[in-house]
């Protein structure tokens, strides 16, 4: 079983009209002005699915400023997993605004069957304690739901890219700890926050903490698989592609130059996704089970 963790689907309105987007939404613009940014369909995302031989994605639309657009995106995302009930997972992002909207929303799409939650992101300002603790209100109701949460972090130094924000890990570490129900994801290596985890008081928190590998090809050498192996152990790293930007055998490269053994490359590639969504729990209509599965083997 080979599941992709981190796969993005965004309006049709928006892939026709990109450039206006980009004007009226700072995040987005900050992140998709460059023509490189490819944006995929449905259609591109199976198809990358079956050309990888990957067996299910988790699919996310964009934070986006206006909450009508946020809604918009999720619903599409739902159009395509209700098409696809096998191969998409689902999960809800949510508006960047600390108002009601976000728990609205959570409220609506958890309800409705969605699997988790993100990506969260705030591409306008980067993240804050506050922005981090206006959050509670939808991390509560997905540790009641049992749903993960999935955040966009990026590291502190090094290149910068489009999207790049700052990131107050303190605050991050505070709501992570203040939610000790949620199991959190973070994205892109959680910009090297794991880390810290060598200490023990943050080993502590991060103890239902996840990591992803979205655009890692691009940000780390590929010897991060085996460090994080060894900071997190082998359960806690989950393959995100970051689709459209990076395709499969990208990360496939990096996992064999890393020299990381068949049994936690298994684990990395879909086994720990499994574990996270399967079991008898289910989140609202949708089921987490994914039956039939067996752990990659050998790649």
């Amino acid at each position: 079983m080979i599941i992709d963790g981190h796969v993005h689907l965004l309006p049709r309105k928006v892939r026709r009209n990109r450039d206006r987007y980009c004007e009226i939404d700072r995040g987005f613009g900050a992140v998709y002005s460059s023509g490189k940014s490819r944006l995929a369909t449905d259609t591109d995302i199976i198809h990358y699915l079956d050309e990888s031989s990957i067996d299910k994605a988790v699919v996310f639309g964009f934070p986006w400023e206006k909450r009508d657009l946020v809604r918009e995106n999720n619903d599409e995302v739902w159009d395509f997993h209700d098409r696809n009930p096998d191969r998409i997972i689902p999960f809800a992002v949510l508006p960047p605004h600390p108002t009601e909207g976000p728990y609205r929303e959570a409220s609506r799409t958890l309800g409705q069957g969605f699997a988790g939650i993100g990506e969260l992101a705030m591409y306008h300002g980067g993240w804050s304690l506050s922005d981090f603790e206006a959050l509670q209100p939808s991390l509560e109701l997905a540790g009641a739901k049992q749903a993960p949460v999935l955040i966009h972090v990026n590291e502190p130094v090094g290149h910068h890219y489009p999207g790049k924000q700052p990131v107050d890990f303190r605050g991050l570490l505070h709501i992570i700890e203040s939610n000790p129900k949620v199991d959190f994801i973070l994205a892109h290596w959680a910009g090297g926050l794991f880390f810290y985890a060598l200490m023990p008081e943050v080993r502590a928190i991060l103890e239902r903490t996840y990591v992803d590998t979205a655009a890692s090809p691009y940000l780390y050498s590929s010897e991060i698989f085996q460090v994080a192996r060894i900071i997190l152990g082998p359960g806690k790293i989950l393959f995100g592609s970051d689709y459209p930007l990076l395709p499969f055998k990208r990360y496939l490269k990096e996992l064999e130059k890393a020299g990381v053994e068949e049994q936690t490359k298994g684990k990395i590639l879909g086994g720990n996704m499994e574990e996270l969504l399967s079991g008898e729990t289910k989140v609202g209509g949708f089921s987490l089970k994914l039956r039939g599965a067996t752990v990659l083997e050998n790649i």
